[in-house]
C-alpha cells in the first residue's frame, strides 16, 4: 500500500472517530448521562469541527483529480476561516464578561455516593430575571457515575416559580423548593423518582 493511501484512510478514520466522540459526549450531557464522559467529551466543542478538515484531507489523498481540486479549495477556505477567527480572538484582548457562577455541593448523609449540587448563574442582585438556578444530583462513582438535572429555573419563570432551596431529606431523598411548592425525589433505586406529595 502506498503511504498516500494509508494516510488517506487514517484521515478518514480520524474524522469518523472525532465525530463519533463529539456525538457521544453531547449525548452524555443529558440528564442521567455519565458524568465522566459529559465532562470530557461533552465540553470539547471543537472535536466535531476537526472532522471537516480530516474529510477534506481524505478527499485530497484518496480522491480523483476533480475531488482533489475541491478538497484543496475546501482546505484553503478552512485555513482562511481559521486565520480570520484567530485574528478576531487576538484583537479582542478582553475576554467577554461572564456572569458569576456559584456552586454549592452537599454530600448525601450516611456516606452514600451521591452529591447534591446547586448552581447559581448571575449577579447576586435583586433582579430575578438575570438569575439562573440549576439543581443536579450525581449518583454513583467512577465510570458509572451519572448526573441528573432535577430543576432548571431562569429567574421567576412562568409556571415554575422562583427557586428557594434544595436539601437532602436522608441518604436517598432530595427536596427541591420553589415559591410555588416543593418536590421530593427518591434515589433509592439509583434514578430519581418523583414522590407523591
Amino acid at each position: 500500500m502506498k503511504v498516500r493511501t494509508i494516510a488517506g484512510w487514517g484521515c478518514a478514520g480520524f474524522a469518523v472517530l472525532a465525530e463519533a466522540a463529539a456525538l457521544w459526549g453531547r449525548h452524555e450531557t443529558r440528564s442521567g448521562g455519565r458524568t465522566v464522559l459529559a465532562d470530557t467529551l461533552g465540553r470539547v466543542g471543537w472535536l466535531g469541527v476537526l472532522a471537516l478538515p480530516a474529510v477534506l484531507l481524505t478527499c485530497l489523498l484518496l480522491g480523483n483529480r476533480q475531488g482533489r481540486q475541491l478538497a484543496k479549495a475546501g482546505l484553503a477556505l478552512c485555513a482562511a476561516v481559521a486565520v480570520c477567527l484567530g485574528a478576531v480572538v487576538l484583537l479582542m484582548s478582553e475576554a467577554p464578561v461572564d456572569s458569576p457562577v456559584e456552586r454549592t455541593r452537599t454530600a448525601a448523609p450516611g456516606g452514600a455516593d451521591r452529591v447534591l449540587t446547586v448552581i447559581h448563574r448571575g449577579a447576586s442582585t435583586d433582579e430575578t430575571e438575570s438569575q439562573v438556578w440549576e439543581v443536579q444530583v450525581e449518583n454513583g462513582s467512577g465510570w458509572s457515575r451519572r448526573r441528573w438535572t432535577l430543576l432548571t429555573v431562569a429567574g421567576a419563570s412562568e409556571g415554575g416559580g422562583a427557586f428557594t432551596g434544595a436539601h437532602w431529606d436522608g441518604p436517598d431523598r432530595v427536596t427541591v423548593s420553589t415559591d410555588l411548592g416543593s418536590r421530593t425525589y427518591d434515589f433509592s433505586g439509583g434514578t430519581p423518582v418523583l414522590r407523591a406529595p
